[in-house]
């Protein structure tokens, strides 16, 4: 038997609330399966940057949003997209 027809037989002989809890526990792993694969996701396109580094380019982007120089948000997606080729 595989892991998951293991698993199946365990929980057919369990009552509802039970199932109902282990419902629950499913939907919380996959969140943070889902949650993992985001995260490497967004990380293979962000360069790693200290605290400082951070800060500069905050510091950076408030100086550039003061003098006028920024782009709208669709704008800018549309530029992402068009680097990602999606």
């Amino acid at each position: 038997m595989t892991t998951l027809e293991n698993t199946i037989s365990i929980l057919k002989g369990l009552p509802e609330p039970d199932l109902i809890r282990v419902q629950a526990l499913a939907e919380k792993l996959f969140q943070r399966h889902e949650d993992k694969m985001a995260d490497e996701a967004v990380g293979r396109f962000l360069k790693p940057m200290s605290r400082q580094d951070f800060l500069q380019d905050i510091e950076e982007a408030e100086n550039e949003f003061a003098r006028g120089e920024y782009q709208e948000m669709g704008e800018a997606l549309d530029e992402v997209y068009r680097e990602l080729r999606i």
